[in-house]
């Protein structure tokens, strides 16, 4: 049911969720099956007549005008706690907490396509693993460039989510997910949280039991390998990828990323993502232990489609920009 919400309605602690524009927003949407590709939280007044967010972007966790920040979005919708409860200063102190430090963050709109490619079941294409591949090279090009400045990844429904489960533990409730992720020789594949049974990293651990090459003992692989300096490369996949969709009937995919054409893209992931959330100066591991921090960050992962889908909040409205 549509619903306009004014922004003068708008509550310190509302959850922002953004439908938008661009192929890369498009691709979040379609492999989310969600209606949604970005988060932030609403902060509240900012200045004389201004309203700010807290979103993670390019730039780092920033404090930032509504109105700006919504700019490039087709719409913006607000949703709200449907058991709110006395306060929500913990939240917004959260919130604080983050933003004050926002300079050590960065977020990407292609790493989120990367753990969504990873993680949920994908319609097939013969344009899929092109896809799948230039998406990890860009994702892992990123992380590589936060490793370089200093900088740790954090994905804007990350930062929503994490500030309300921090200072309010449960209050909202996702999909069922796992208590922790399922470590490379642990017996079966990683089910629930993020991994969607059927997904390609939840094969990986099906098929290969976890390692995604063959030899266990042999560091991943380098991390200096080429990667698109800018988003075009996956640009043009995402567009051969839907086009192809429009002209066959849609089955699942089955993804194998200890294949020729994906493990090289697979494992640089992997180790590109340990490299950036561990400190300088550690050494490059095996495969198998990167995957294992892969799988943990993949468990714990939330999308803005997850925060639509939650049965926690309630839908408000859909901002009335001009008022």
């Amino acid at each position: 049911m549509k619903r306009d919400l004014p922004v003068a309605q708008l509550m310190p602690g509302d959850i922002l969720l953004y439908r938008g524009r661009g192929r890369i927003s498009d691709a979040i949407r379609l492999i989310d099956r969600s209606q949604v590709s970005h988060s932030a939280l609403f902060i509240g007044r900012h200045g004389e007549t201004g309203r700010a967010v807290g979103e993670a972007i390019r730039e780092g966790l920033v404090r930032r005008e509504l109105a700006r920040s919504a700019g490039d979005a087709e719409w913006v919708e607000s949703r709200r706690l449907k058991e709110p409860p006395a306060s929500l200063d913990p939240v917004m102190e959260q919130a604080g907490h983050y933003l004050d430090r926002g300079e050590r963050y960065a977020f990407e709109q292609v790493l989120l396509l990367a753990f969504l490619c990873l993680t949920r079941n994908l319609v097939d294409s013969p344009a899929l693993g092109g896809l799948v591949r230039e998406t990890l090279d860009a994702a892992a090009g990123f992380l590589l460039r936060l490793f370089d400045t200093g900088r740790q990844p954090m994905i804007c429904s990350e930062f929503v989510f994490r500030c309300y489960g921090e200072a309010l533990p449960g209050a909202i409730v996702l999909s069922v997910r796992t208590p922790r992720a399922l470590r490379s020789g642990e017996k079966g594949p990683p089910a629930g949280g993020g991994i969607h049974p059927g997904s390609a990293l939840f094969r990986l651990f099906e098929r290969h039991g976890g390692a995604p090459s063959g030899d266990g003992d042999t560091p991943a692989a380098p991390l200096r390998a080429p990667v698109p300096a800018e988003a075009f490369a996956v640009e043009q996949r995402i567009e051969e990828y839907v086009r192809d969709l429009q002209r066959r009937t849609p089955k699942a995919a089955r993804i194998d990323l200890a294949s020729p054409e994906l493990a090289p893209s697979f494992e640089r992931f992997a180790a590109s993502l340990h490299r950036v959330k561990h400190p300088p100066g550690t050494a490059a591991v095996p495969p198998a232990e990167a995957l294992g921090g892969l799988v943990e960050a993949a468990a714990d992962f939330v999308t803005p489609g997850d925060l639509q889908r939650s049965r926690s909040l309630a839908f408000c409205g859909k901002l009335k920009m001009k008022e």
